[in-house]
């Protein structure tokens, strides 16, 4: 098969302890199925990855990681006992039901060994209370040693992008004077509304928040009225990733079509000599990592199997060509 592209060159592992979440947001596409990851085979994946990739990373998703702690805190352990690098746990930040309780499993995954950052998921789709979000901010802060140990990723509203980040400059005004910190500097796109905000205290420690683009699931035939293409850079930003799904399943990346079975290269009980080589013989990891995902988006459009027209957003068409390869 041509090769264009870098290829799939895996450096972390990304692990989804459970389906299940306290929220249910309208731009999720993870179905809550109450499904769990076995310790013993990630363990034993997370092994042979470690002997396998350099510099190899762990991170967290969900689902919530913070429902399924005991599996979270015995990744983290052997992440360490392994010499790995720690990523992300993203969480929603409203799991918890007590301050006690939030401390609690807060300090589990600190004396685990977990040294990444927090990434939490706030926005008006996630619609936590601010005074909750701040309470686990600073409970974080507090027992992580940490003012920088947390990271605020967020989705504008692309049905009203003007107010909604409005409203969400506003909130984190308020999360600011919550917080006790003292600056915050926009480094948003007037237009669309994604980048990044950066709110500091005085002495100069940084909470940052990341604005990014709504994705949608495409219909059969996919709209492509965009203003112009997404920039191809094969899937690097989003991929050379095993993002271990909470039922076993493992995709070669951890944007939103990874939930498509198109994009599996294996399971957990894979070793990382059987993912590789199911990843080399996948027509969408060929496509995504290969070829590039706007080669082969114009090449569709020449034979009429896609509409005319741009689109600005891979996830959305990688979704899309995952059914066309079925």
């Amino acid at each position: 098969m041509k090769k264009i592209g870098p290829g799939f060159n895996p450096e972390e592992i990304i692990f989804c302890p459970t389906s299940l979440c306290n929220l249910k947001c309208a731009h999720c596409f993870v179905e809550q199925k109450n499904t769990k990851l076995n310790v013993e085979d990630s363990i034993a994946l997370l092994e042979d990855c470690a002997k396998n990739i350099d510099f190899l990373k762990v991170g967290f998703s969900g689902g919530e990681p913070f429902l399924n702690l005991d599996f979270t805190t015995e990744i983290c352990k052997k992440a360490v006992d392994l010499g790995l690098v720690f990523d992300r746990l993203m969480t929603n930040g409203s799991w918890w039901n007590t301050e006690d309780d939030l401390n609690k499993k807060l300090r589990a995954i600190s004396t685990s060994g977990f040294d990444g950052k927090i990434g939490l998921s706030y926005d008006k789709f996630h619609g936590q209370p601010l005074e909750k979000i701040s309470t686990f901010i600073k409970a974080c802060c507090e027992i992580f040693a940490d003012k920088n140990c947390v990271e605020i990723l967020s989705v504008v509203d692309s049905g009203n992008r003007k107010k909604d980040t409005e409203d969400f400059l506003q909130t984190m005004e308020d999360l600011k004077a919550e917080l006790g910190f003292v600056k915050i500097k926009s480094k948003l796109d007037k237009k669309t509304g994604i980048g990044s905000i950066l709110i500091q205290d005085e002495n100069d420690a940084e909470l940052t928040v990341y604005r990014f683009a709504q994705s949608f699931i495409p219909d059969e035939k996919i709209q492509l009225n965009d203003n112009k293409w997404f920039n191809e850079d094969y899937c690097q930003y989003t991929g050379n990733v095993f993002y271990v799904h909470s039922d076993g399943n493992i995709a070669p990346c951890c944007g939103f079509a990874n939930e498509k079975k198109e994009l599996f290269i294996g399971t957990v009980k894979d070793s990382f000599a059987t993912l590789m080589k199911n990843a080399s013989e996948n027509i969408m990891v060929h496509i995504c990592y290969d070829l590039g995902l706007l080669k082969k988006a114009k090449e569709l459009q020449k034979l009429k199997i896609l509409t005319k027209g741009k689109c600005n957003d891979m996830c959305s068409l990688c979704w899309w060509m995952c059914r066309k390869e079925q």
